[in-house]
């Protein structure tokens, strides 16, 4: 059972995550992938000199975060442009080691298992990914609380925040790739009511999918 799981910066994507896999869902956290291989000797480093130069690369021999976002995030030509660029290098690095911890599950856990694929821009990528998804999980908030979030939790001005927003998809377009959407403004008690009813819905198909494969 293969879930695609996304939402806005600031949204509780993450929160979510964590969720599920406290219920039995195995993660493949693309952002942790992205930092894996982009860190001090990971497989992008060479890639992304080549492409940026020298100045993408931090002291510590990682990709320089902030140097790097400071480039893609935003809404004009030439971000667009470098983001692309960024893409091009990261994605299809990012989708082979997805695939191979998917493997590595499926032998592990069988055919019944919850994977649980955690995309931060899956709307952004969806025609370009490997999978395809039984379900895609959208985590909605109001723009407000996201970026209160951002600003307390990621240390982003009001400025830097939106950019960032304004730099993803809209809700409406994630919305428009999702059958099941989950909203977390904050009551994480009706959170927690919304997700165990997700799990044992995706639970249960994938148990029952599982033996009758």
């Amino acid at each position: 059972m293969r879930i695609g799981l996304t939402g806005g910066i600031g949204a509780g994507k993450s929160t979510v995550s964590a969720y599920l896999a406290g219920k039995g869902a195995h993660v493949i956290d693309y952002d942790a992938i992205s930092h894996a291989i982009t860190a001090a000797g990971g497989a992008a480093i060479p890639r992304l000199r080549e492409v940026f130069g020298d100045d993408a690369i931090a002291a510590d021999g990682s990709m320089d975060r902030l140097w790097v976002a400071s480039r893609v995030f935003g809404v004009s030509v030439s971000a667009t442009a470098a983001r692309n660029r960024l893409d091009g290098v990261l994605h299809p690095m990012v989708y082979a080691e997805a695939r191979r911890q998917e493997n590595a599950i499926v032998r592990e856990a069988g055919r019944g298992a919850v994977i649980v694929h955690d995309i931060p821009l899956l709307a952004e990528i969806m025609d370009e990914l490997p999978f395809s998804f039984h379900h895609i999980v959208v985590v909605e908030a109001s723009r407000d609380v996201r970026i209160e979030r951002m600003m307390a939790n990621r240390g982003m001005t009001r400025d830097e925040a939106e950019r960032r927003m304004a730099s993803q998809a809209d809700d409406g377009t994630r919305r428009s790739i999702a059958d099941i959407v989950v909203t977390n403004d904050g009551d994480m008690q009706a959170l927690r009511r919304r997700l165990d009813d997700v799990w044992r819905a995706v639970s249960h198909e994938a148990e029952t999918s599982g033996q009758e494969a």
